[in-house]
């Protein structure tokens, strides 16, 4: 009784191979758009308004932070001479891009305009990573809702990148077992 083996060469077979599997692949994988069963909403202001005192030349702090709707962004910057700016739109996100750019500078500390930006609740939703630092507020409970708004961002941005299932590859949505 001699047994009869399949070589790796046969060409046929690995073509239906690589066919069935790209077949598998792409009804599963393919498919960024489907809905997972949860339709739990989360309501995660992306919008910040910050509002930023001046103490000195050039010495700045943040007196208010409160959320906004997306889009609508500002930094309210009141002079010690009793003038009001307002930074937002496209001249907001240029002076951003630039804190972004020039992180390291405003990491070391001042307190500049750009370094007490980037501590802000803006300098979170332009990149920095870190905590806010407290010597940047005017009042701790401005910092501590500026956390917890920071904490509310990160959860969302992380239930929104994860995979809705647990799972990921080629069966993302196939069970085994029998009667699958």
């Amino acid at each position: 009784m001699k047994k009869r083996y399949l070589t790796i060469g046969n060409l046929k077979r690995n073509a239906f191979i690589v066919a069935a599997a790209a077949c598998m692949g792409l009804t599963t994988s393919c498919d960024n758009n489907s809905t997972s069963g949860n339709t739990e909403e989360v309501a995660v202001p992306d919008g910040m308004i910050t509002e930023l005192t001046e103490e000195g030349p050039d010495e700045w702090k943040i007196t208010d932070e409160r959320t906004t709707v997306p889009g609508q962004s500002m930094a309210v910057l009141k002079y010690s001479d009793g003038r009001v700016d307002t930074l937002k739109g496209l001249e907001l996100e240029n002076r951003m891009k630039d804190v972004a750019a020039n992180q390291s500078t405003y990491q070391q500390g001042g307190f500049g305009l750009g370094s007490v930006l980037w501590w802000s609740g803006m300098g979170y939703m332009a990149g920095r990573m870190m905590a806010p630092r407290a010597g940047y507020y005017a009042n701790p409970g401005v910092m501590q809702r500026t956390q917890a708004w920071g904490q509310n961002v990160q959860s969302y941005r992380q239930r929104a990148t994860a995979p809705s299932s647990g799972k990921s590859g080629f069966f993302r949505g196939r069970s085994g077992g029998a009667g699958a």
